[in-house]
């Protein structure tokens, strides 16, 4: 007897579980149930078809009901809800256009996804509004630009859907205004890297608004706006992009164990604690590869791996969905943001002796036409020299080395092995010494005690503390003559070994740079002929963007 094998959603786990479950087996039936009109389509790609970049709406719809059906041996139902699932009987009841129907199955896969979350705003029913989840939320906003003709759009929420959606209607000729209630904008980066990123959005036409919420939403010839301060924005057009939340209430409802953080809890077979029932996607927690805990993490990559090992094993084989490590990626006009692993904050909330160094480097080699910069924040265990995570923003490649990092974190390498990996080069792509190889660097240093470094933040609390600081500027004149630390002497790197005369020996010297390289080499020089001397990692770049978040 075939074993009947039933769905209950697509898109990204649950598409890639049928198709996994047929590629494994032809001796099973499969039926996918799609609550919406479209079983597979690219839900990142929503925002960029909205503003126009993606121009043909078919190109995010990557399966029809019948070319996917066709193509898999499956059958696909759409506009169809599950109601019910009886783990007793082993049926669904399903709500489909025809009525309501009652579908047996060996082995259920949940796949509910997400929802997008409503905060509770003051009016918002009195309002329109759109999300950005589905095609048709995409369709919905696609139609208000060409009906209602709206110069301006507040984007409540700065995340990546955000984001991509400010860029979207900056692309559509219309003014953005981006709010996030949270302290900065991409709240899973860094502010010193999410910091860099708002300036972008800035100086490109888009209005930002951090540290304030959307309290009340009116209407009268436009839609009114009243922040948690009082300042009112009017708007011709809210989009809601403020997270999402696992779809659960399903499988809570059938005696499937939901975690302590909102997703349904599967083992590594994506199997729940109901028998024959799986889950995949983003309605599932994740197992942090790093720290070993559970976590929720919506992003199409891990849903993708899910769905696979769910429809391998529903069709009789075997395969695993280890984890994640939490690797992601923003643009806005050119400029990119991207982290995988652990954050600083996170790494010393899960209890390792972490630190971390700032580099900044081209993303080509230097003498190429149209270089640009990377500026990282590399995260590391102390005691062992593990890398725990990257934090990167800049120009085109940015992403790349994050993914390099992914790699290193995945086979659990440490900073000392990246100084010697490695890296395709050609002066078009990247430098001899890759930036991942220029972090490794650096942090090695610093755990072998040969770097002598101190972070910016240190510098600057003590600076604003009114604590007298013996800070020496290295670059050259015309740069300090742009701009300086407070109460920096200067003297050139070329100088500095005869210019001793002019540091105190009597305490220690702190140096800095641009970004800290020539930092590095004067203060290797000082402490050769005896002074106390450390290198600000990150140099005065890295120093302003800290009293920039502070």
């Amino acid at each position: 007897m075939n074993t009947k094998i039933v769905i209950i959603g697509g898109v990204a786990a649950g598409a890639t579980a049928a198709a996994k479950a047929r590629r494994t087996s032809e001796d099973v039936s499969i039926t996918m149930a799609e609550k919406g009109r479209y079983i597979s389509f690219a839900n990142c790609g929503l925002p960029y078809y909205t503003g126009g970049t993606i121009a043909s709406r078919n190109s995010i719809l990557l399966h029809t009901k019948k070319t996917f059906g066709d193509r898999f041996n499956a059958d696909v139902m759409t506009n169809t809800e599950a109601l019910s699932i009886d783990p007793v009987k082993k049926t669904v009841l399903f709500a489909t256009e025809k009525g309501q129907v009652e579908t047996p199955y060996d082995k259920l896969l949940i796949a509910t996804g997400a929802k997008t979350f409503i905060p509770k705003i003051e009016g918002i029913d009195t309002v329109p509004y759109f999300t950005m989840r589905t095609v048709d939320d995409a369709d919905g906003v696609k139609a208000w630009i060409e009906t209602k003709k709206p110069k301006s759009a507040l984007i409540i929420g700065g995340g990546f859907i955000g984001i991509e959606t400010a860029e979207a209607m900056l692309h559509c000729g219309i003014k953005p205004v981006v709010v996030e209630a949270l302290d900065e904008i991409m709240p899973n980066l860094p502010r010193i890297i999410a910091m860099n990123l708002r300036e972008k959005m800035v100086s490109d036409g888009c209005d930002v608004v951090i540290r304030k919420y959307v309290k009340k939403l009116t209407q009268t010839d436009r839609i009114h706006a009243e922040l948690s301060d009082g300042t009112v924005i009017d708007t011709d057009l809210v989009i809601l992009c403020t997270g999402v939340r696992p779809a659960t209430e399903l499988a809570a409802a059938a005696g499937v164990v939901v975690g302590e953080r909102g997703g349904i809890l599967t083992n590594e077979r994506m199997e729940t604690n109901v028998k024959d029932i799986y889950a995949a996607g983003d309605v599932v927690e994740k197992t942090n590869l790093i720290t070993g805990k559970k976590v929720l993490m919506p992003l199409a990559g891990p849903a993708n791996r899910e769905g696979r090992a769910a429809g391998c094993n529903m069709a009789g084989g075997d395969m695993v969905f280890k984890g994640v490590i939490g690797s992601s990626v923003v643009g806005f006009n050119g400029f990119v943001s991207a982290q995988t692993g652990l954050t600083y904050e996170q790494a010393i909330a899960a209890g390792f002796d972490a630190d971390y160094v700032y580099t900044e480097d081209v993303n080509t080699s230097s003498y190429y036409p149209g270089h640009g910069y990377i500026f990282m924040m590399t995260v590391f265990d102390k005691k062992t020299g593990r890398l725990l995570g990257l934090s990167a923003c800049g120009a085109d490649g940015t992403e790349k080395r994050a993914d390099e990092a992914a790699v290193a974190i995945y086979a659990g390498l440490s900073v000392y092995d990246l100084e010697h990996l490695e890296f395709c080069y050609a002066p078009p792509f990247a430098s001899a010494k890759d930036n991942l190889n220029i972090a490794g660097f650096v942090a090695s240093n610093s755990l072998r005690h040969t770097g002598f470094t101190v972070t910016p933040e240190f510098i600057y609390e003590k600076i604003k503390k009114g604590e007298k600081l013996q800070l020496l500027d290295v670059r050259s004149a015309p740069e300090h003559k742009a701009y300086a630390i407070e109460g920096s002497k200067h003297v050139f790197v070329n100088d500095v070994r005869n210019s001793t005369d002019k540091i105190d020996r009597s305490q220690p010297v702190y140096v800095y740079c641009a970004v800290g390289f020539r930092g590095y080499l004067a203060v290797r020089s000082l402490r050769n002929l005896g002074f106390e001397a450390y290198n600000i990692t990150g140099g005065i770049e890295a120093y302003f963007r800290v009293k920039k978040i502070s």
